[in-house]
């Protein structure tokens, strides 16, 4: 089956805080991180197409900014994608995927998002 992400996923660990429009908060932890998005394991994740902003921190990087789910897994997680991050947050994120990458040994988990 052919993949429509356009990114590889870097397996971490770390953190993330979410907020919606309503101002429900989320806490979960980072699965994985690619330069288009990134995946948070909570129990109760929200449905796809809703806009959060996020704090994310991983290896004493912490990245914030604003995204979308673009994929839900009641009792186990989602899948956040990237819509805004300020030019700091950007260059955090590169560096936090170039050291992932280098630490991996390998080109990612496989598919990207």
């Amino acid at each position: 089956m052919e993949s429509t992400r356009k990114h590889l996923r870097y397996p971490c660990n770390g953190s993330a805080d979410l907020t919606d429009g309503a101002n429900a908060r989320c806490w979960g932890h980072l699965g994985d991180i690619s330069l288009g998005g990134f995946y948070v394991s909570t129990f109760n994740p929200w449905p796809i197409d809703t806009e959060v902003r996020f704090k994310i921190e991983s290896e004493g990087k912490e990245i914030c900014g604003v995204g979308r789910v673009a994929t839900s897994h009641p009792g186990v997680g989602m899948a956040i994608s990237y819509e805004e991050l300020s030019s700091d947050s950007q260059k955090v994120l590169e560096e936090l995927v170039g050291t992932l990458e280098h630490s991996s040994g390998s080109s990612g988990i496989g598919l990207e998002v």
